[in-house]
């Protein structure tokens, strides 16, 4: 079947979370009245930092196999050019609504073939956007969420070296689209200790998007203050997407830590 590319949808996809953010708000809005009068909103805003890893399969030169690409989670802190990551939850009630923006450049360089002297160099930008609603099933500890996912995967491969045609060869290619994304948080607090558990779990595709894609993270955390709290965890995605003669099959995994502020 023939996908849907969005590059061919929308004039500038780079805007394209931002157009789809009002109405996908608008379509919220008569979930996130108060069932209470006296509740009232809170909200939880959340930088991050994700060491991660990058390993899978690219696509090359049209008509030659794939390419791989690895970066260990102790060289992205060496080959990360630049990362932005940020997590935005309003809770109103059992109702709420949750904001995930994450945006890397890592680039790596490959032996293809050591014989040949085949060197390949790639570039991965990632920029990945989700806005969802969330129910809160035991509020302040287990929440469904339900949303929608923009991914724009921006890959280029530089090949130098060897005797064959691939020397100097460049290849680019950019897709973005959007999935919808399901899932489930939780989290939960030791007592009258300061330290806590949490842990998310998403995942989503569709037929005008990525063949699939999962994303997990575990956290422990500790509260400063009421209003201050910092976790420390692992967080793994698995993403595969195909279309027309791009391939981009990877998994990003890798450590992370974060700063939490509630207000």
């Amino acid at each position: 079947m023939k996908r849907i590319s969005l590059t061919r949808l929308f004039q500038c996809p780079a805007l394209l979370p931002w157009r789809i953010a009002p109405g996908l708000a608008f379509l919220l809005l008569p979930f996130l009245q108060p069932l209470q009068a006296q509740k009232t909103w809170d909200f939880m805003l959340a930088p991050y930092l994700w060491f991660a890893g990058i390993e899978g399969d690219v696509s090359t030169v049209p008509g030659l196999p794939v390419a791989p690409i690895e970066v260990s989670p102790g060289e992205a802190l060496e080959d990360t050019e630049v990362s932005l990551m940020l997590v935005f939850v309003a809770n109103r009630g059992r109702h709420g609504i949750s904001a995930d923006f994450f945006y890397s450049d890592v680039q790596s360089d490959e032996e293809l073939a050591p014989q040949l002297g085949l060197v390949l160099k790639s570039t991965s930008k990632s920029t990945v956007g989700s806005l969802c609603y969330q129910y809160n099933l035991i509020e302040g500890e287990l929440q469904l969420f339900a949303g929608l996912r923009y991914w724009n995967i921006d890959t280029e491969l530089s090949f130098s070296g060897g005797a064959g045609f691939l020397d100097g060869q460049q290849v680019r290619h950019s897709e973005d689209w959007i999935d919808p994304v399901f899932g489930v948080r939780g989290r939960h607090d030791f007592g009258e200790s300061r330290f806590f558990v949490s842990g998310i779990l998403a995942g989503g595709g569709s037929v005008f998007g990525s063949d699939y894609f999962y994303d997990l993270s575990g956290t422990v955390g500790y509260r400063w203050t009421p209003a201050i709290a910092t976790t420390f965890g692992y967080r793994l995605y698995d993403l595969k997407y195909e279309e027309d003669e791009f391939f981009y099959d990877v998994r990003q995994a890798g450590w992370l830590v974060a700063l939490l502020w509630n207000f």
